[in-house]
């Protein structure tokens, strides 16, 4: 499951691939979401078969962490539906591969 929305970042690098990584509940305090944002769904390909096959890769990868307020049930899927919430990756494209 990822997210398809181009997003240009501070450095001008245009990332279009947005896929969570991991979800983390830090109880009562807050939840973290941690968003891996790739150049095309081809470099996340190039990236798993790169880490599958223990060979090196050129795969640009922009990683963010999202500290949200604190959620017990966030989970990667509830995670996406926050993300698709946001102003930044709103209007986006669900890819469910």
């Amino acid at each position: 499951m990822a997210i398809i929305k181009s997003i240009t970042l501070d450095n001008g690098v245009a990332v279009n691939y947005h896929r969570v990584v991991s979800v983390n509940n830090i109880t009562n305090i807050s939840s973290i979401i941690e968003v891996a944002s790739y150049t095309s769904k081809a470099k996340r390909e190039e990236e798993k078969q790169a880490i599958s096959s223990g060979e090196p890769m050129n795969v640009f990868i922009h990683s963010q962490y999202l500290s949200v307020p604190y959620n017990s049930s966030l989970n990667v899927n509830s995670a996406y539906e926050y993300l698709k919430s946001t102003d930044e990756y709103s209007g986006g494209t669900d890819d469910l591969d």
